[in-house]
């Protein structure tokens, strides 16, 4: 009687566990540091900074929906020859709700790709409007 394996050996699921693993093990190694004086008031001064910050981003994740939703429906109207370089919101995951989140992510963060994609098609003003309104309130 042999035995036999469920499922192949993958290498590249083993380095996928292998990465997270290492942050965990970093992020206990972080913990650890409580116990020392001189780095206990930083780290419970960061754990409490990150349960503060919920309700700031709440305010942030409904202003990539107010944002977000209408340059995914401006972006109806260029999808019309499948052209990438043509999208207001880049097709990153191929989930519209995602990629959005992640175009407005990019945006509050200084990433102005898509601003050709502006006047490759059109609504042009109100794809700046927008733009400039989202990098005014984000």
């Amino acid at each position: 009687m042999s035995f036999e394996p469920i499922a192949r050996y993958s290498p590249e699921l083993n380095k996928a566990f292998a990465s997270i693993t290492s942050s965990l093990l970093t992020f206990k190694i972080f913990d650890w540091l409580r116990l020392f004086e001189k780095t206990a008031f930083i780290v419970i001064l960061v754990k409490q900074t990150v349960i503060d910050i919920g309700q700031f981003m709440m305010i942030i994740f409904f202003a990539w929906l107010m944002f977000g939703f209408p340059m995914v429906i401006l972006d109806q109207n260029r999808n019309f020859n499948d052209d990438e370089e043509s999208l207001l919101v880049s097709n990153i995951t191929g989930f519209w709700v995602i990629d959005m989140l992640i175009s407005q992510y990019l945006l509050s963060l200084g990433e102005f790709t898509n601003l050709d994609a502006f006047v490759k098609g059109p609504q042009t003003a109100m794809c700046y409007a927008f733009f400039a309104l989202a990098t005014f309130i984000v």
